[in-house]
């Protein structure tokens, strides 16, 4: 009979049992410690290898959406460089009084009846004539304006360097350096000659006495160095400058500009662009 199914036990077999029921908690211990190690190892490994399965996902992934943005837009066309056009003048004006559109057709370019430049104070003035069927008042313009049909715009140009004007022939591309852009505004000239007419009209009309009287003139030779000499700057000078210059009359063509790409074409067929310097300097730079 064994001792756990008698009633009572002397004490030597109650010290057995005792020690038996330790024995075994330990065992079952040991073999939960045993399960608990090996839970806790397999699970940092399930983690570990999701956490490389989704980088490996991720990766994949990445490499897909590039491709496929390089495939929505691929390269389909390389074309020839070529800057020509030193020997030209390019000049660009921009009309600042007039849309872009006219409805949902582009504007068409104004009639230049005249052109006058102004090499030293870069200043453009040129003449479009008037629609004398849209907003115009042919009786006020013969009596206020002496007849005025033209209207008269001005501009100077402003020097820009790096940019330039571009067309595509026998799918080559050609740069021509832009030299100066004028933006062109209405100049009421016609109103500045009027007034000028009414005040020497008025002068002779009524000349003032003070004026009529004899004054002594004095007149000393100054240095060219003199700071007096050099009071005006900036636009006052500028006006000054024009106002002296005088203007050079051209003639506006219009069709030319076929002839203007055949000129700029054959001078770039001499020519070979060489970079200006080694593409280990330019990486370095971009670097």
């Amino acid at each position: 009979m064994s001792t756990d199914n008698k009633l009572f036990v002397t004490e030597e077999e109650e010290e057995d049992r005792t020690q038996d029921r330790a024995d075994v908690e330990d065992e079952s211990n040991d073999v939960d410690m045993i399960a608990d190690e090996n839970g806790t190892s397999s699970a940092a490994s399930n983690e570990q290898e999701d956490e490389e399965g989704k980088g490996e996902g991720s990766d994949d992934s990445d490499d897909g959406e590039r491709e496929e943005k390089e495939d929505d837009d691929p390269v389909i066309e390389e074309l020839p460089l070529n800057i020509s056009g030193n020997d030209e003048s390019l000049h660009v004006f921009q009309y600042a009084n007039r849309p872009r559109l006219v409805g949902r057709k582009p504007a068409e370019h104004p009639f230049i009846s005249a052109a006058r430049y102004k090499p030293k104070s870069h200043l453009w003035e040129i003449e479009t004539p008037l629609d004398e069927q849209a907003f115009y008042n042919k009786d006020k313009a013969e009596a206020d304006w002496n007849g005025v049909n033209i209207q008269t715009l001005k501009g100077v140009g402003v020097e820009n360097n790096g940019q330039y004007a571009a067309f595509v022939k026998d799918m080559q591309v050609y740069l021509v350096p832009v030299e100066r852009i004028a933006q062109l505004k209405p100049y009421f000239k016609y109103i500045d000659d009027v007034n000028i007419t009414r005040k020497q009209e008025d002068a002779k009309r009524n000349p003032n006495p003070s004026s009529q009287r004899a004054q002594v003139v004095t007149m000393s030779v100054k240095s060219v160095n003199d700071p007096s000499q050099n009071r005006l700057t900036g636009s006052l000078l500028a006006h000054k400058v024009a106002d002296e210059e005088a203007n050079l009359e051209l003639t506006w063509a219009e069709d030319t500009f076929e002839q203007f790409k055949e000129t700029v074409v054959k001078e770039a067929e001499g020519k070979t662009l060489i970079a200006s310097e080694k593409q280990e300097d330019y990486i370095d730079n971009l670097v």
